[in-house]
């Protein structure tokens, strides 16, 4: 019962992250109409900054907390401005998705520039951890449970209560239509990659002590796409309830051998490919936008 136990907070707080991103894939999805590549890059820049900060300079408390939230808006705004909007106006539809994937590249490359090539480990945001028998779970993982429980919360209020968040969904739905009624659409579309950056790199700063700082954190994605296709391309409920069953899946997979976790993850979602396509829900259809 311990193992049960342990197993499933694990694997609800590690797909709590995978839906975190797979939420920013498709807010960028709605909002430029293509896949973002580097995604999983913005989530290993947050581990990376959290450490540049905190070790590298040794900033601690409030003062690097509010480091980390500007650095993020930031490099989102600066991601937008050197990867979307200079293609935005392109006739070749899949330009934008190369200019990600080679976003990916460069920003793997100025991780290790900065901050060495090997992987870095890091203090544990908070420390301790609950005995469960001859199991431990760190309380890391329940402090992720709780922050990406907040920022999932803060998302559906943004996008569904409040003004400026109705404002950048109808800029991503129709941009022409939006800009008649007022709308600032450059404005709306910025906002949109700052809001993804800083949860991709809060995520990154969260895991960063769980599976250490480095580059390879950028396969996360893989599990946050997984995510959507299980629960229904593009449906953010689908998303995160999929990306909870792939969180499960992987940290159940553990009892047996963690050698073949991504096996069980991927071998779950081609059944799920092969026996419903659609994915649990249904899914969503998205435009490039021009």
């Amino acid at each position: 019962m311990e193992l049960f136990l342990s197993l499933t907070l694990s694997g609800v707080s590690l797909g709590m992250v995978y839906a975190l991103q797979a939420i920013g894939l498709i807010l960028l999805l709605r909002a430029v109409g293509v896949m973002n590549f580097a995604q999983g890059d913005l989530l290993a820049i947050g581990a990376y900054a959290l450490y540049f900060i905190t070790v590298m300079h040794d900033i601690q408390g409030p003062i690097a907390i509010v480091l980390l939230l500007l650095f993020f808006v930031a490099f989102g705004a600066f991601f937008m401005m050197t990867t979307y909007w200079p293609v935005r106006k392109t006739k070749w539809e899949q330009a934008l998705l190369v200019v990600t994937i080679g976003a990916s590249t460069v920003i793997k490359e100025l991780e290790m520039l900065i901050c060495g090539s090997q992987p870095q480990t890091i203090e544990p945001i908070v420390r301790g951890s609950i005995q469960m028998g001859r199991f431990v779970l760190q309380y890391q993982y329940l402090f992720v449970f709780a922050i990406a429980g907040v920022l999932m919360v803060a998302v559906y209020v943004l996008f569904d209560k409040l003004y400026a968040g109705r404002a950048m969904s109808a800029a991503a739905q129709n941009k022409y239509a939006a800009e008649l009624i007022g709308i600032p659409t450059k404005l709306t579309t910025l906002s949109t990659y700052a809001i993804v950056a800083t949860i991709c790199g809060v995520c990154g700063a969260l895991c960063a002590p769980l599976f250490m700082v480095r580059t390879s954190l950028a396969t996360f994605q893989m599990k946050s796409f997984a995510g959507i296709v299980l629960g229904g391309f593009g449906n953010i409920k689908g998303a995160i309830v999929g990306s909870l069953i792939i969180g499960l899946i992987e940290a159940y997979s553990t009892y047996v051998t963690t050698i073949y976790k991504d096996v069980a993850v991927f071998g779950a979602l081609l059944l799920v490919l092969i026996f419903r396509p659609q994915g649990l829900f249904k899914g969503v259809t998205y435009q490039e936008k021009a």
